[in-house]
């Protein structure tokens, strides 16, 4: 008989966020910084033994050899349990700001807790005291391992994973306190850059102990890490073990660590399936996943597109704010605007996040008005659409080839044209670009046009357009 998997039946958050039943339910939306998360560089264990100050792991990835090496100063252990909440609060933190340049947050400790998940009260707020201690003392040296988005390839680096913690009192860290905390600007450019992934921030405060929540982070990252979203991720379990910092070098052991995370997962419909194959050392963990969210409309995503929103900046829109009458409602008035736009993607974008700023915008009668607000809205003439390419292809032309390579990635991710590129195509298709052998334009012209298109068409047409 298999017994049913223990799962939390309340939330750890004491705001009132509501609990989701699984995925795509009372989704509340959350990103989280792709190296960050890939890398595990927070151990996914409760405790660990006062003794452990570092460890450093190698492995094999993409034909490299990656190293990461973890040194906490004397007094301190290694990041582990409530401090990947912490980071994953504080990342959130920083994206909700506007990503200041400065790479600092600004928050309250009890704005802090909440984001984080926990109670609001002294023991958390002693707790993440000591997170945010462990997190300042802690350096990390990543040899080729940290994917640099505005460069585009692997590189060294080296941080802290705070870079600056202060309080304005310091001897309390309680309600009253504010933090100034600086992430490393590798982090932080990282994060500016766009180097994030969707996080269910719902799902992963409701997950039931720190161990489990480390190892949904790691997983979900490396479901990510081509940079779509992947149905099944193999990982060699001794590899899996050590990364995520369990002391045990024994199958068996580092197995039933991780059990609860295992039932967890796939009770709560995370995870469908976990396979393994072979005996031993050599034994390997499949886990399929369950199937993402789907697309979000796409005649509302040609509607933002058409007006000048790249692919992936509206569809983020529309996957965090799909109700289709307040779209409609931005829409008529980006079409009502009476001046013509520089920028026409980013007043759109304005209109939709702060649609109160545009209140006064005259629109059509009220009763053609209510109609429309039923149907999606009708696309811009030829003339209009040729116009916003153009200004697109400006804007292209004005970027450099690395940055021009970056926002075409961003496309294909969107797109789910990245899965169905072959290895060997991406560095055709990077260094194409690079050299430039072939116009970015001409490239995501031939993703944005047909966005209801077979993602596997689409990866052809891509392919069909390199050189030789």
């Amino acid at each position: 008989m298999t017994r049913k998997p223990k799962v939390a039946s309340q939330p750890r958050a004491a705001s009132g966020v509501v609990v989701p039943l699984g995925p795509g339910v009372g989704k509340h939306n959350g990103h989280d910084e792709l190296n960050v998360a890939r890398l595990s560089l927070i151990s996914a264990q409760s405790r660990v033994p006062i003794d452990y100050t570092n460890w450093t792991r190698t492995y094999q990835a993409g034909g490299k050899t990656v190293t990461v090496t973890c040194t906490a100063i004397t007094g301190q252990v290694v990041p582990h349990g409530l401090d990947n909440d912490v980071m994953v609060a504080i990342i959130n933190l920083y994206l909700e700001d506007g990503c200041p340049e400065d790479g600092t947050v600004r928050v309250s400790m009890h704005r802090l807790l909440q984001s984080a998940g926990l109670n609001v009260g002294a023991h958390y707020y002693r707790e993440v005291r000591a997170c945010l201690r462990r997190l300042q003392s802690t350096s990390y040296q990543i040899v080729q391992g940290w994917w640099s988005q505005g460069k585009q390839r692997h590189v060294d680096a080296t941080f802290n994973y705070l870079w600056k913690v202060t309080a304005t009192r310091e001897d309390e860290y309680d309600a009253g306190s504010t933090l100034e905390i600086r992430l490393p600007d590798e982090v932080a450019r990282s994060i500016r850059e766009g180097y994030v992934k969707p996080l269910d921030l719902g799902l992963y405060h409701d997950l039931s102990s720190p161990p489990v929540r480390a190892v949904y982070r790691v997983l979900d990252a490396l479901r990510w890490d081509s940079g779509s979203a992947q149905d099944r991720v193999t990982v060699n379990l001794l590899e899996w073990g050590e990364r995520l910092s369990i002391y045990s070098t024994e199958p068996d052991k580092i197995r039933r660590v991780l059990q609860p995370a295992h039932e967890e997962l796939t009770a709560r419909g995370i995870l469908l399936a976990i396979e393994i194959e072979g005996r031993g050392k050599a034994q390997n963990l499949t886990y399929v996943f369950s199937p993402v969210d789907q697309l979000p409309d796409p005649e509302l995503l040609r509607a933002l597109t058409r007006r000048g929103m790249y692919p992936a900046v509206a569809g983020k829109y529309l996957t965090d704010h799909p109700d289709p009458q307040a779209i409609g409602l931005a829409l008529r008035r980006f079409d009502a605007y009476p001046s013509k736009k520089l920028n026409a993607g980013a007043l759109l974008r304005d209109m939709l996040v702060h649609p109160e700023r545009y209140a006064e915008v005259t629109l059509m009668p009220a009763g053609v008005e209510a109609r429309a607000e039923r149907s999606v809205p009708l696309p811009q003439s030829e003339a209009e659409q040729d116009n916003v390419e153009a200004q697109q292809l400006e804007e292209l032309q004005s970027l450099s080839m690395e940055k021009q390579l970056s926002r075409l990635e961003q496309h294909l991710t969107f797109s789910r044209v990245t899965p169905h590129l072959s290895v060997i195509d991406r560095d055709r298709l990077r260094r194409a670009v690079l050299d430039q052998q072939i116009q970015v334009v001409q490239l995501i012209r031939a993703i944005v046009r047909n966005i209801g298109q077979d993602p596997v068409e689409k990866a052809a047409a891509v392919v069909a357009l390199l050189p030789n």
